[in-house]
């Protein structure tokens, strides 16, 4: 039951993101909600049968902390009266979607009891990858249309804003990597590069200057621990850095004028006035979001409240923070970015610690590219806001706290 309702929820999901289906005019009605639910049941359906409410691990009482920080939040928004008109109702169900992925982590480190559910669930979520990949590069080379995806400035996305997108494909280009290094059989060598490609190729046309950053970061962490590890030669190493030259070279030649016009004029500095201009008013905005931290410290404004009280001060540039630490600042003060950051530093040891431990090849491999991938989109968020790739971040990192829990238990 586990495999079905969450191919069930990774389906909806993309057709909500991307065909824009799945809407209700009831509200927690929505497909997507829907599928959630169906999650629910297979985790209340576990906890009959294991009589355990929780798998015990060492982020489970931190990400129920920051679930209390946020709900909290809603009567420290209404306590300051900053912002006018606030319905009671709508601040639980923000709450809600809030806190959805973070549930979502629960749901699978407790539904996925096995190996063999395992592996179909990690099936899954690189399916999932790779169908919104097909579609960004179809819709880009003009050979069908696809919902919302769409090229727009000569950029595009499989779901939701491009540089959303390209943090979501460095979480996982590792580990496609990794099943490129481990193949032996030809065919499955050649399934393993075209499927490289084509994610690499992905990444190029979000033409997102941030995802780059973070895949060049990931891409050296992960070569650096496999050195470390003595899982791989100088020799693949290099070989490895020229592919990705060769790649990168390859997208630009073969890609739309337009979209090649689009990306070139994102990344050349010379049309900026500026360093603020060059990064799209975001050093602007972590200006705003600095003061408006500033005022609250300790409890933060609330959630919700960086736009609306960016227009109630007069900030000159109005956006959202584009950085979810100081996002995490502003709206959950201090006390909630500690516990976001505790919450990610927690993830890495454990991962860390089993990478360390582990005498299995492929184990070493898969807690690699967890690493590799986990800290370009931890990176990415110095310059983004993470909305829908969420979801898929701690879905991914629930299989792999349920993989190192199986390898210990196969190992008692």
């Amino acid at each position: 039951m586990a495999v079905v309702v969450v191919y069930i929820f990774l389906f909806v999901f993309w057709a909500e993101q991307v065909l824009g289906i799945g809407f209700s005019q009831i509200k927690g009605l929505s497909f997507l909600n829907l599928s959630y639910y169906l999650l629910l049941v297979a985790w209340a359906l576990q906890i009959i049968k294991t009589r355990k409410l929780f798998e015990p691990n060492d982020v489970n009482k931190y990400l129920i902390l920051m679930i209390f920080v946020v709900l909290v939040s809603i009567p420290i928004k209404i306590l300051l009266d900053e912002i006018p008109n606030i319905s009671v109702m709508k601040e639980i169900i923000n709450a809600k979607s809030w806190t959805n992925p973070l549930i979502l982590f629960f749901i699978l480190v407790n539904i996925i009891d096995n190996e063999k559910t395992w592996n179909n669930i990690q099936l899954g979520l690189v399916l999932f990858l790779l169908l919104t990949v097909l579609s960004t590069l179809l819709v880009t080379y003009g050979v069908v249309e696809i919902g919302r995806v769409s090229v727009y400035k000569g950029r595009v996305a499989g779901f939701g804003e491009s540089n959303q997108y390209a943090a979501f494909l460095v979480l996982f280009i590792p580990l496609l990597f990794s099943f490129f290094l481990n193949q032996k059989n030809l065919l499955l060598k050649a399934i393993s590069t075209f499927f490289l490609i084509i994610t690499l190729m992905g990444l190029f046309l979000t033409g997102s200057r941030g995802g780059t950053l973070s895949f060049l970061l990931s891409m050296i962490v992960y070569l650096l621990i496999l050195k470390r590890e003595k899982m791989i030669r100088i020799a693949t190493i290099i070989s490895v850095v020229l592919t990705l030259f060769v790649l990168g070279g390859i997208s630009y030649v073969v890609v739309p004028p337009n979209v090649r016009e689009g990306i070139t004029t994102k990344f050349d500095p010379s049309g900026s006035d500026d360093l603020a201009d060059y990064t799209s008013g975001r050093i602007d905005f972590v200006a705003n979001g600095i003061k408006l931290f500033i005022e609250s410290p300790i409890f933060g404004h609330g959630q919700q409240t960086f736009i609306p009280l960016c227009k109630l001060r007069g900030f000159p540039k109005i956006a959202n923070s584009h950085n979810d630490y100081i996002l995490h600042a502003v709206q959950y003060g201090s006390i909630g970015l500690v516990i976001f950051v505790m919450i990610f530093t927690k993830v890495f040891q454990h991962v860390w610690h089993h990478l360390n431990i582990t005498t299995d090849f492929w184990s070493k491999y898969l807690y690699a590219s967890y690493l590799a991938g986990f800290l370009g989109y931890a990176f990415s968020m110095l310059s983004i806001n993470m909305f829908a790739p969420r979801y898929l971040f701690w879905m991914y990192t629930a299989t792999i706290y349920k993989y190192s829990q199986l390898e210990m238990t196969k190992k008692v």
